[in-house]
């Protein structure tokens, strides 16, 4: 999700501090746009690979795609997401299993996929984008604080099982990002 917001951001700092990038969104136009916007304001244009992270064979796309055109995988962020306001009595299982499949369990998918290319080379860093709602509590957003809520507890126990091979997993929490 890096077509726009704390993605887009983050990439940009990245970029400036002489990372070789690679982006991705869902949406191919908004990640165009980044990329070209990231160009005029760094001087590089990121990579790009459009990716839907519920989609298994994509986030596997994405990570052939970095592995081919990076070389290598030093830095992943897992920082797709999707909000919503809807009261528990009145949200569908629809609304809620689309919040649990962008938010969580794609930081799954994206984690699985890309784990193993670290832990080859027994190095890396992955940063997972959780929430301040994971442990706050907030009318009308029950199912995008237990998807946070549950980035957290994957990031705590991920983060034990690749610490033998040298790969640091860890979580930010950040509240309401204004650019």
């Amino acid at each position: 999700a890096a077509g726009t917001g704390i993605g887009s951001a983050v990439a940009r700092k990245a970029i400036e501090e002489g990372a070789t990038v690679l982006i991705s969104d869902f949406h191919e136009r908004r990640l165009g746009e980044t990329a070209d916007r990231l160009a005029a304001e760094t001087g590089t244009r990121p990579d790009t690979q459009v990716c839907n992270v519920t989609d298994e064979a994509q986030v596997q796309g994405l990570v052939e795609a970095a592995v081919t055109r990076l070389g290598r995988l030093d830095v992943m962020i897992n920082n797709a997401g999707l909000g919503g306001s809807a009261a528990v009595v009145d949200m569908t299982d629809e609304q809620w299993s689309r919040v649990l499949d962008v938010t969580l369990n794609s930081v799954f998918r994206m984690t699985r996929a890309f784990l193993p290319h670290m832990q080859d080379r027994k190095s890396g860093v992955m940063v997972n984008n959780a929430s301040v709602l994971g442990w706050r509590a907030q009318k009308g957003q029950a199912h995008y604080a237990a998807a946070k809520a549950g980035v957290m507890a994957f990031t705590r126990c991920a983060a034990v099982e690749a610490a033998e091979f040298g790969v640091r997993i860890n979580a930010v929490a950040p509240s309401i990002a204004m650019h």
